[in-house]
């Protein structure tokens, strides 16, 4: 639906704009993270093959029903882009046994909340409700994991409607235009190298077969995580995965195209300059581990000391100091393959886009040769720990990071074990991450210039 997406790539949009938006403030000192109590996972897997986990959580009468599908767009055609973002759209649009648009008007009759992603990895549906209705969004769910009616003209309006989509957020934003470009460049084989939201011309040949083909292959309960958090019991989660799951028949193993396309290690600096549009953007970003891998430890790390906020270095350098960005950030693409560091840099003169990315790259140069301080170190420590407790507040948050170890990792509890992990990291661990993944070898740059110049 139109309001129901959700992608890691947004989290840059929302980025830049807090950052332009919000006025310079000066840094703030280190501050000793929340006290963290970690909750214990159960999982187990009925005989079709769904995992399920559940996590208690008794300081409020809600429950969070999350089913986690392990299909994203990396799953799709390179002729059928938008395959998966069009699931997320039409699993609203009605099943054998449930009408257009009703799954969201029954969850809101009852006092719920409910929402949709899609990401290169994953495609996600969640609600939230009062813990009495537990068994109704089960219900609900298993009923559109098998009964999905795919009508041709319901295709027909939800592809006009993800096209709309596409124009708004990619092909009329700077940013948007920006990161289809960065990715597209930076992957030069692996199905990350396109956009969750498809193109206009593979959406128009997403046609029903296909979508069918699509559904019947990843829709499957071996395919599919069901997470359950809040205020009830392991018998009644037990109770609802029996009751409406574990009748769904097992689907055939999916296949896994990604597997079989792994991006060739890049050897040489990759530069594109795109078409001037309405602010100049300059993206520079290097190819980092999968999401699973050690190193990404101490990569959220230097993430948070050189890009996270106001008081990075690259914001600090770029906005404050020299005064030529007028936004500066980053974000860690942690992928269930390996993903991207990206940082980048907003402008708004022509002549300035030489300097941002002179200035980008040696605040990079900076960390692989000189390091990172003490105080750095345990500040953006503390913030990463700060996060993930702030994520374990709601029964939501922590369904979605149950959802999101389970794709990373295989484990839906691999979380769990992140808090120690980002304890451990050492100033050394961040400069030999900086030295090993960011270089210019491994470098990518794309430069969307401000009308009105080239550069």
């Amino acid at each position: 639906m139109r309001n129901r997406t959700r992608s890691y790539r947004n989290a840059l949009l929302v980025a830049v704009v807090t950052a332009a938006a919000l006025p310079a403030a000066a840094g703030t000192p280190a501050a000793p993270a929340p006290q963290l109590q970690l909750p214990e996972v159960k999982t187990w897997t009925l005989d079709n093959g769904l995992r399920v986990a559940y996590l208690p959580r008794h300081e409020a009468p809600v429950v969070a029903v999350h089913v986690w599908y392990h299909v994203g767009s990396k799953e799709e055609r390179p002729d059928r882009l938008g395959a998966a973002h069009m699931f997320e759209h039409m699993l609203f649009k009605g099943t054998v046994h449930v009408r257009p648009e009703e799954h969201a008007r029954h969850i809101q009759r009852v006092g719920g909340s409910l929402n949709a992603f899609t990401t290169q990895d994953t495609t996600a549906y969640h609600e939230q409700l009062p813990k009495q209705y537990l068994q109704f969004a089960c219900k609900l769910e298993a009923e559109r994991m098998r009964n999905l009616l795919l009508r041709k003209e319901m295709i027909d309006t939800e592809r006009e409607v993800v096209k709309e989509e596409l124009r708004l957020r990619y092909e009329n934003s700077p940013i948007g235009k920006g990161l289809q470009k960065f990715f597209a460049t930076a992957f030069t084989k692996h199905p990350y190298g396109w956009l969750a939201i498809g193109t206009k011309e593979t959406l128009d040949a997403t046609d029903k077969d296909y979508l069918q083909y699509f559904y019947d292959t990843y829709y499957v309960p071996n395919n599919a995580l069901l997470v359950v958090v809040g205020d009830v019991s392991e018998d009644e989660v037990r109770t609802c995965a029996d009751t409406y799951f574990a009748k769904i028949p097992r689907g055939k193993e999916p296949p896994r195209p990604a597997d079989e396309r792994p991006e060739p290690p890049q050897t040489e600096k990759r530069r594109v300059v795109v078409e001037p549009r309405q602010i100049g953007i300059v993206l520079g970003g290097f190819h980092i581990p999968e999401a699973k891998h050690p190193d990404m430890y101490p990569l959220r790390v230097l993430a948070k000391i050189l890009s996270d906020g106001e008081s990075s270095r690259l914001y600090r350098r770029l906005v404050r100091t020299d005064k030529i960005a007028v936004a500066a950030g980053g974000q860690v693409f942690a992928l269930e393959h390996p993903g991207l560091f990206l940082t980048f840099g907003v402008y708004l003169q022509p002549d300035q886009g030489d300097k941002v990315e002179a200035a980008l790259l040696d605040e990079i140069a900076k960390v692989r040769d000189a390091g990172v301080t003490d105080k750095e170190l345990q500040k953006a420590k503390n913030q990463l720990e700060s996060d993930l407790v702030f994520s374990l507040e709601s029964a939501s948050g922590l369904a979605t990071q149950i959802g999101q170890s389970w794709i990373n990792t295989g484990d839906p509890a691999a979380f769990l074990g992140d808090a120690d992990k980002i304890a451990a990291v050492t100033a050394d661990d961040v400069q030999r991450v900086a030295r090993q993944y960011l270089v210019e070898s491994n470098l990518t740059i794309v430069v969307i210039p401000p009308k009105g110049g080239a550069k």
